[in-house]
């Protein structure tokens, strides 16, 4: 490390175990699926930013505030969706930030509705029909109504009584992130709440 500063040296450390932590989260790829082009924008982007840097100083100072730059527009593409103005989902966001190893794990059989349904439920503590998920969720009744029945056959919901549907125990235990529903499904029978 001939010409480096203590500074310069201390950047590279910090940022291989940046890296190293970084490849750590993309290793739980498979339970970010539904994310993952998001998390591998601000994994680039923070990459850029901790290992890119150290690097210009050494080869070409004058860049190495264009590098950072870069990288911080990255990592705000990440969590940032300028089309819809809006954050990207903040609870992959919050989660992927303080507990990366409790990223929900949704099954083959799940879709993205069915996510947005069971967040739906468990932010009112309610008892709702298709017609009202589909109206606070924007998807169409119809589809709402099909993922509610397969989340009740999968134990995630439950039918109270025709045509409406509340959040189970096994379906707080999924948002919680400390149910995975891949496994489980074959597993453990459905805990109704």
């Amino acid at each position: 490390m001939d010409g480096l500063t203590p500074f310069a040296e201390y950047n590279l450390i910090v940022g291989i175990v940046v890296v190293l932590e970084l490849l750590y989260v993309l290793s739980l790829e498979a339970s970010v699926a539904a994310y993952r082009q998001h998390i591998l924008v601000t994994v680039a982007g923070l990459v850029l930013a901790v290992i890119g840097g150290p690097i210009a100083e050494l080869f070409a100072p004058a860049l190495v505030h264009w590098i950072h730059g870069i990288g911080a527009i990255l990592v705000v593409l990440g969590f940032y969706d300028p089309v819809t103005n809006d954050v990207r989902t903040t609870e992959w966001s919050r989660v992927l930030l303080t507990e990366p190893d409790r990223i929900r794990q949704p099954a083959e059989w799940m879709t993205p509705i069915d996510d947005t349904i069971l967040d739906t439920l468990h932010g009112t503590d309610l008892i709702l029909t298709p017609s009202i998920v589909a109206f606070n969720t924007g998807f169409s009744r119809k589809e709402v109504n099909r993922r509610l029945i397969q989340l009740d056959e999968h134990g995630l919901v439950e039918r109270t009584e025709r045509g409406k549907y509340r959040l189970t125990r096994r379906g707080e235990r999924y948002l919680r992130g400390q149910l995975d529903v891949v496994s489980s499904d074959t597993d453990e029978p459905a805990v109704r709440g």
